[in-house]
Formats: C-alpha cells, structure tokens, sequence
C-alpha cells in the first residue's frame, strides 16, 4: 500500500481554504466543477498541456513523511513504533503561498515552521527508519498543496491566505488511486497530547 504520515485539516479548516484557493486563484476549476464531456475531450488531446487542476477541500493535508509504497509487515512495525511517540498539539497559521516547478503545485504554508511540529516531524522519521522505511532526507518544508499541474506561467494568487490550524492527532494515511481521483483515507491515528503535570494527567484520566 502507498502511503503518508501527516496531519488531517478538520472541516472547517478546509471549507476556509477551499474558499482561499477559489476567491484567489479564480481561473482554475476543480475537476468535479469541470462538465464530463468537457473533461473527456480534454483529456483525449494529447498535443497541449494539461490543465491546472484544484485539489480537493478533502484532500487537504500535511505530510510529515511521505512512505511510498509499504508491506504489511513494515505497516505493523511502524505502527508499533509510532505508538511510542509522545508530541504535543500543533497549532499553525497558513499565511503564505508559493510555487514549486519540479512537481508543479502551488501551495500554501505558515511562515515558519513551528517547534512541535518540527519535533513530530524528527520522531516520526525516526519511527520509519526503525520500520525499515526510508524517507526524504531534505529539508522539512510543511504545506498544503492546493494546485497540482500547475505551469510556471500560471498567475500568482490574488490575496495570501490567513488560515488559523489546530491539530490534535496525526494519522498514517493510504494514497488510493479511484476513477474519480485519489483519495487519502486514514487507517490509524495518534493523538497529540499537551505537556501537562502528571496530576492533570491524572485527573484527565490520561495515565
């Protein structure tokens, strides 16, 4: 199974950036907006450049680590060792957006990167590599892709985002490839814990 570890947006959030990316980029329709014999013969011509195409509102996510491709026997150790992570709530402001020509999104990010989710991000590579799993070794970027096949040409959004997150848990989730598109379901999650006295613990019935 191909899969990611990464952090789920909840509706609310989405639906806010689903409304940026539509406002801000008003040229681009999503695939779902775009009528089937439309989309037919787009895609039967095979001398121009694909279209830009909106990701989903549910398709929203960061990745913490990308797996790609996973065997059942790496899946549970990697569980087991995602089990013993200990990382606290993150919270982030989506407040700048960007381009990247090799994989041709646009994206959207917060303008630094967050000290808990710098610190999730080190302990869940570590997990994958106690799994057996290689991940990307580059530098953490976090962002939420928001344009896929996007051309170096296409004009940058109108206004910068301002999107407020919240994230209590993360999740191991599978890349799905359906006639309609790929979906991102999640097959487990880890909750996010805050850094509080062991009598709160307590009396939250959390030890």
């Amino acid at each position: 199974m191909r899969c990611f570890i990464g952090l789920d947006l909840n509706a609310q959030q989405k639906l806010a950036l689903q409304s940026w990316q539509q406002k801000a980029l008003p040229e681009i329709r999503s695939r779902e907006q775009t009528p089937p014999a439309k989309r037919q013969r787009k895609e039967n011509i095979r001398n121009v450049h694909a279209a830009p195409v909106a990701v989903p509102a549910a398709n929203f996510h960061i990745t913490l680590a990308f797996l790609g491709d996973i065997s059942a026997s790496q899946q549970e150790s990697l569980i087991t060792h995602l089990d013993q992570i200990h990382a606290h709530p993150i919270s982030l402001q989506l407040t700048q957006s960007g381009y990247w020509q090799k994989p041709k999104i646009v994206f959207v990010a917060p303008s630094s990167l967050p000290q808990s989710l710098a610190a999730l991000h080190t302990q869940v590579r570590k997990a994958a590599r106690a799994a057996s799993i290689e991940t990307e070794s580059r530098d953490y970027q976090p962002h939420v892709t928001v344009l896929r096949k996007a051309p170096p040409t296409l004009p940058p959004p109108l206004f910068l985002p301002d999107i407020q997150c919240e994230f209590t848990a993360f999740h191991l989730f599978e890349s799905v490839s359906t006639a309609s598109g790929v979906t991102y379901p999640i097959r487990h999650s880890w909750k996010l814990t805050p850094n509080l006295s062991t009598r709160e613990q307590l009396r939250r019935g959390l030890i």
